[in-house]
């Protein structure tokens, strides 16, 4: 799980925290570069990208060591690895001027490649299980320190041949990218429309919006069932989970986890909730329509985004450290930890 500070430190945090759910033993803190805002893993391997300083920061999840950073563009804000593990995409989202590209790292020789351009403050990002195409959520100005107009496109890029194609329109300041499982639709988080958009990614478009009670900051998929994670709006209270039925295209009632949710991972019918507010993970089970909250995991020095991962245990070491643990990621989007007008604004350090 990512930190990036809380309170006063906010924004300039180092660290990757990985967190034993199960079979006990201590939390493991790894120093990455500062503000830390999403990561994937891959294998054994956590790939961080933080914000200042424009890095993206292997960990060998094995050893708890991180190797050195790699060059990324202005500003990373979110970062997926495609399925084969060849490649990961970072969207740079900047801060003055905006950024407008997505930089594709190779895994093996951990170098950038020229970076894809995309539209203004790309946050979000998600790749089809095929690995054709990414969707790009294009926020624009959302960030503390931006300018410009606030955006409502998703790009798509052929990872082929690592160009954009064209746009389509979705709703207003779209953070957060999740593709189903089977590659047929890509689902858009519009935190300043308090609503969800379905694209078809036979068509390129994107269908009638699915209306939740909240801004939408982070998205997670599991079979026909799609998370959201709810932050604050001027209409809705946030603060919450909720589960989309695709089938139907309606969202449940929503489930109160803590303030400030800003990334959410799912495994099973389970779903852990990042509060950055409250400096917990909340871990949220689903089962027949109805939702149990558990215990929250406290995480200190502003936990932000997480992933789950099985770590193999090397000969010697306790056989606690093989449990599943989260570290960071949010391919789907963050929310801000600290809030300005717009909805989906996120406060992070200006440059």
């Amino acid at each position: 799980m990512s930190e990036i500070g809380a309170g006063a430190t906010v924004g300039s945090a180092s660290g990757l925290a990985i967190v034993p759910l199960a079979g006990g033993g201590p939390a493991a803190t790894v120093r990455v570069g500062t503000f830390p805002d999403a990561l994937a893993v891959a294998g054994q391997t956590a790939y961080v990208a933080s914000y200042v300083d424009d890095s993206v920061t292997p960990v060998d999840l094995e050893t708890g060591r991180a190797g050195r950073p790699i060059p990324a563009g202005p500003g990373p804000a979110a970062i997926a690895v495609a399925p084969d593990g060849r490649m990961a995409y970072v969207t740079d989202a900047g801060t003055s001027p905006l950024g407008h590209t997505v930089t594709p790292i190779d895994l093996a020789t951990r170098r950038a490649l020229p970076p894809i351009d995309v539209g203004a403050g790309p946050q979000g990002i998600a790749i089809t299980p095929d690995g054709s195409t990414a969707y790009v959520a294009d926020a624009g100005a959302i960030v503390s320190g931006q300018s410009g107009p606030i955006g409502h496109t998703v790009t798509p890029i052929d990872l082929a041949t690592r160009r954009a194609l064209p746009p389509i329109d979705v709703g207003n300041a779209p953070v957060a990218v999740a593709v189903s499982p089977d590659g047929h639709a890509a689902y858009v988080a519009n935190a300043n429309s308090g609503s969800v958009s379905p694209i078809s990614v036979s068509t390129g478009r994107a269908g009638p919006a699915i209306a939740v009670p909240g801004a939408p900051q982070a998205l997670a998929l599991s079979g026909s069932t799609l998370y959201v994670a709810l932050g604050r709006s001027g209409v809705a209270p946030g603060d919450s989970v909720v589960a989309i039925d695709l089938g139907t295209g309606r969202a449940g009632t929503p489930v109160g986890v803590g303030p400030t949710p800003t990334a959410l991972a799912v495994h099973g019918s389970r779903v852990y909730v990042v509060c950055y507010g409250s400096s917990a993970v909340v871990p949220v089970t689903f089962v027949h329509g109805a939702a149990q909250v558990g215990r929250p995991i406290h995480v200190p020095d502003g936990p932000y985004a997480i992933a789950l991962a099985l770590v193999r245990v090397p000969r010697g070491r306790s056989a606690g450290a093989s449990a599943r643990v989260l570290a960071g990621h949010s391919s789907a989007g963050r929310a801000a930890p600290g809030r300005a007008p717009q909805g989906a604004q996120r406060a992070r350090p200006k440059r």
